[in-house]
């Protein structure tokens, strides 16, 4: 069934591209690559102004970083560990992007890191690690990319072309709460019916089998009615533990269909494992924004092949209440089934708040996640409840 389910979704995802190359879209020298794999630059609109210089021949260099600290409290039925820590879902960075036309193609570098602050995804109740523990991990970004007439060409570390296509989320709330809960809460580990912690944390149970960063080599095809297809094969020489080859399909869309802006991507991954068997993952998304209301939708899916599978949505509402800045709201439910063993199900839900306060390149913001999950092993698993209450300024 639960395969019937993501075949669908995926057949979806095709007929909104579809719809939306044949609808009034945006033009091809308005589609935001950026934007389409859903890693926001500090600068985008959405996220405010970075600091930009420009040189005589046209070459244009931006730095941009934020601090993203957060209070998050995780009560797991029996105790509650809480504390201050770096947010995972998007973490405290800073980085530089270098961009110069040369006649016919620009040639663009970006250089992004984050500072190897501590990390929500690594806090459980055994303990925390140091407060500042930068190592080569931390490097999110050190590529260089050829635009060209014929499509782009990006080598080094980056996101692959899979990377983001489980994860477009246009609700502004992705830093209270993301697609799933392993990068705020991801060490923690459920207790059984008597109180006893078990082996099973959330990270486990908790997977949007999205891409990731690697150091690859990329192709994305120029855009043609806001369609970009793209291609990528990348190793993992951060970790060198991780001997396995990434290779990676997607393909996404952004337009417009009458008010409602879309965005979907669908991505295909393929993990060649040496010491292992090898892997393979399938997952999209699509978000939908009303321009004129700020209402908007998101919706994911995705599966392990012959593995677990997920199915996540939210809704949310953007609107300008106050002068200040953007107040974003959302709800979001996630249901994952056979992680860790076949027949389980994991259940979250949640709320989420954003504010923005223009002025001071600043969100305050707040989430909460239920999380619950069984299995049909015959032990029994409590409720749990996670908090993010932080702020993020940037520049």
């Amino acid at each position: 069934m639960r395969h019937r389910c993501l075949c669908c979704f995926v057949a979806g995802l095709f007929f909104v591209i579809a719809t939306g190359v044949c609808a009034q879209g945006v033009s091809d020298g308005d589609f935001d690559y950026d934007s389409a794999v859903n890693d926001l630059p500090i600068d985008s609109a959405a996220t405010g102004s970075a600091s930009t210089f420009t040189n005589d021949s046209g070459g244009v260099t931006t730095f941009y970083g934020q601090a993203n600290l957060t209070f998050q409290s995780f009560d797991d039925g029996v105790e509650t560990t809480q504390g201050v820590v770096d947010n995972g879902n998007w973490n405290t960075r800073l980085g530089v992007t270098v961009t110069q036309p040369f006649d016919a193609m620009t040639v663009r570098f970006r250089f992004e890191t984050g500072l190897g602050l501590r990390n929500s995804a690594s806090i459980s109740q055994d303990g925390e690690p140091p407060w500042v523990d930068w190592d080569r991990q931390s490097l999110r970004w050190f590529e260089v990319a050829f635009d060209t007439d014929y499509g782009t060409l990006s080598l080094g570390q980056g996101s692959t072309a899979s990377d983001g296509t489980a994860g477009l989320d246009d609700s502004f709330t992705f830093h209270a709460g993301a697609t799933d809960s392993s990068d705020g809460f991801g060490s923690f580990r459920f207790r059984d019916g008597t109180g006893a912690l078990t082996d099973t944390s959330v990270g486990r149970v908790n997977n949007s089998f999205d891409g990731a960063r690697r150091f690859r080599a990329r192709y994305d095809t120029p855009a043609f009615h806001g369609v970009v297809l793209s291609t990528s094969y990348g190793e993992n020489v951060l970790n060198d533990d991780d001997d396995t080859e990434y290779y990676d399909v997607a393909i996404r869309w952004t337009g417009d269909i009458g008010d409602i802006a879309v965005r979907a991507a669908l991505g295909y991954q393929w993990l060649d494992d040496p010491n292992g068997p090898d892997t393979e993952r399938l997952a999209g998304s699509a978000t939908l924004v009303h321009t004129p209301t700020g209402l908007n939708l998101a919706v994911s899916a995705g599966e392990q092949i012959d593995g677990a599978s997920y199915v996540w949505t939210r809704a949310g509402w953007r609107s300008d209440f106050f002068d200040l800045g953007t107040t974003s709201l959302s709800v979001d439910y996630y249901r994952g089934d056979d992680f860790v063993s076949d027949g389980a199900r994991t259940e979250n839900w949640g709320l989420y708040a954003v504010q923005s306060f223009d002025a001071l390149s600043l969100d305050l913001y707040a989430g909460w996640r239920r999380f619950t999950y069984e299995d049909r092993l015959g032990g029994s698993y409590r409720d749990a409840d996670g908090f993010l209450i932080g702020a993020r300024a940037f520049f």
